[in-house]
């Protein structure tokens, strides 16, 4: 049974009164038992639609669980303050940041690994997309980190030619929008 990690367009979508039919597929998969769904617990630190930040991380659980993925397995990300719901991620170590710095270096070669080399704290416009950048990161990295083999996604950024390769090599399987998905799974 593959594992299939869901980046944030994923959900996005699945909000959507009609999600496309190969992702409303791919969850079919997920409750027959054909698949494992997983959700980079990454997610709840994207802006929200709407704009703004959750307040806590139950209520991305429950976000999780009304588009019918309460028993997807909830991935934790590396450790960042003021990024991070605390008790939803791992302490980085050499390892864990090696990898995340590779990924940063493919998707972001020039965003700054550290916001504070990126731009100003009051520089918003910058942190956000900094931020923005982060979260992206760490989805790739909980994907690669936790064996995952396919990475759906609707980010134009992950399936570029001059990026999606060099992150399958480096660990990322499969790279796919929810149509391709179904014929790798």
């Amino acid at each position: 049974m593959k594992n299939l990690t869901l980046d944030t367009n994923c959900l996005y979508e699945l909000e959507n009164p009609a999600p496309s039919p190969a992702l409303a597929r791919i969850l079919d998969c997920f409750h027959c038992n054909e698949v494992r769904l997983r959700v980079p617990a990454m997610a709840a630190s994207e802006r929200q639609r709407g704009g703004g930040q959750l307040a806590n991380f139950g209520l991305f659980r429950d976000r999780v669980s009304r588009l019918g993925l309460q028993e997807a397995e909830l991935l934790r990300p590396i450790a960042y303050s003021n990024l991070c719901y605390a008790d939803w991620c791992v302490a980085s170590g050499p390892a864990l940041e090696e990898l995340e710095r590779a990924i940063h270096g493919i998707l972001f070669p020039t965003i700054a690994f550290d916001a504070a080399l990126h731009c100003p704290p009051s520089d918003s416009e910058g942190r956000s997309k900094w931020r923005n950048a982060k979260c992206d990161v760490q989805s790739m990295w909980c994907h690669i980190h936790y064996g995952g083999d396919i990475y759906v996604t609707r980010d134009a950024n992950f399936l570029k030619c001059s990026k999606k390769p060099r992150l399958e090599a480096l660990g990322a399987r499969v790279i796919a929008t929810p149509e391709d998905a179904l014929h790798a799974a």
